[in-house]
């Protein structure tokens, strides 16, 4: 059974909050069949805000800066201006083919293009461009103001208000300690950007140069600065601790370092720790869902073996309610204004009191379960006795990563920099 989402295309600031929307609700093409999306999101918010899973590299955040300053003070001034929509679907598909020729050329594998696999094309892009992607991370991490445009809210004030251009800031290196944008009363637009080469745009690489690692970190550290992500940013060591992970390594293994125990917030401890826990006890709601999914439509061998994870995530129960406290979990989403669909939340509080009493009643725990995936998916839920179809493997969400894995690559892209290492063995 497939699904989709449509909607009438008034226009373009339309389109930019209903991708954003749908792309808040998905993480990796994964459904999120039993709906704690807006649990595992308020998390990811307090700890990585300005992230999100559709980045791919920390350089879109000043690059597309660039981009918006250019336009700012050189487009306007033409004769026949681009309106920033028309300036942005060119100048980043020029950014598209530079990237991908350099890496052709450089002979690595340059992870992280946007629209890579168009290659040099001119005739195509992609629809979700970079400035999109990204647009959140730049208003969170204080890359313009006022902090509140969306993107085009953004290209409408510099189109209708000209005297926004002749107030434009541009922010060198010196002025990054002085928080201009916190002290501004009018409603003048600026935009702060990293001082690049002059041979910036004819050297163009996906990787960061050090100018600007300094001035995203700079950015994030004083914007986010009691984030976990601009905790690590101000500490060499612990951006290092976090890059020697192994290969594969995740948000369990992440929660697991030394330096998270010596955080000096311990509302940021218990962050981390509840996020972690949060899907220990919550796997376990998963779990009895692909039992019934299998019961119904599936096939004795993973049956039996979904019932054996169950056995061992059931045994490991006791240790994951140690430290585990609803109230902290629910005053955490309530801070980052998430709003809980009240089902959702009633199934998440009867599954956490069904854990607290041992999850012996097997039989309570999958009448939960198959209320909250009726509830939430609808007519769409595959537990409806009408919607008849095999299946052959774990369906949902198996972990609950909290963007970790953009997290790593921009503090490795970061780190590469200011040690003056590039390309993918660095």
């Amino acid at each position: 059974m497939s699904s989709s989402i449509g909607w009438i295309d008034f226009s373009s600031e339309h389109r930019e909050k209903v991708r954003t929307v749908i792309d808040f609700l998905k993480e990796k093409g994964v459904i999120d069949e039993l709906g704690i999306g807006v649990i595992r999101d308020s998390f990811a918010d307090r700890m990585f805000p300005g992230i999100s899973t559709i980045q791919t590299r920390p350089k879109y955040f000043t690059l597309t800066a660039l981009l918006l300053k250019d336009y700012a003070e050189n487009e306007k001034h033409k004769r026949r201006p681009r309106s920033l929509e028309r300036y942005l679907e060119d100048e980043e598909k020029w950014c598209r083919i530079s990237l991908v020729e350099a890496q052709q050329e450089s002979g690595r594998e340059e992870l992280g293009i946007v629209g890579a696999t168009f290659g040099t094309r001119k005739d195509r892009d992609v629809v979700r461009k970079p400035s999109s992607i990204y647009w959140n991370g730049l208003r969170q991490f204080g890359f313009f103001s006022p902090p509140d445009l969306s993107l085009s809210e953004f290209g409408r004030r510099l189109g209708d208000d000209r005297h926004h251009l002749h107030a434009l800031l541009e922010e060198k290196g010196d002025d990054r300690g002085d928080d201009h944008d916190a002290v501004d009363q009018s409603h003048r637009i600026r935009i702060s950007t990293p001082t690049v080469p002059d041979h910036y745009w004819e050297t163009l690489s996906i990787e960061l140069i050090p100018e600007e690692a300094d001035f995203l970190r700079s950015k994030i550290t004083s914007r986010q600065p009691d984030s976990l992500i601009g905790q690590i940013l101000m500490d060499n060591a612990m951006m290092d601790e976090v890059l020697q992970l192994p290969d594969g390594a995740g948000y369990d293994d992440f929660s697991e370092l030394p330096f998270i125990r010596s955080l000096k917030s311990e509302a940021l401890r218990q962050t981390v720790r509840h996020a972690r826990d949060f899907w220990r006890l919550m796997e376990g709601a998963h779990i009895r869902y692909n039992c019934l999914l299998q019961e119904l439509v599936g096939t004795s061998e993973l049956k039996e073996s979904f019932e054996e994870r169950w056995n061992d995530w059931h045994n490991r129960l006791p240790e994951y309610l140690e430290q585990w406290n609803t109230d902290f979990m629910w005053q955490t989403v309530s801070a980052h204004g998430s709003r809980v669909k009240g089902s959702t939340r009633d199934f998440i509080d009867a599954w956490l009191e069904q854990c607290r009493q041992g999850a012996t009643d097997i039989a309570r725990c999958d009448a939960l379960v198959k209320r909250q995936e009726i509830h939430n998916k609808g007519n769409r839920a595959r537990l409806r006795e009408a919607n008849q179809e095999g299946i052959n493997d774990w369906v949902g969400l198996d972990g609950l990563n909290y963007r970790f894995s953009e997290v790593w690559q921009l503090i490795r892209d970061i780190r590469n920099a200011e040690l003056g290492k590039g390309g993918n063995d660095a």
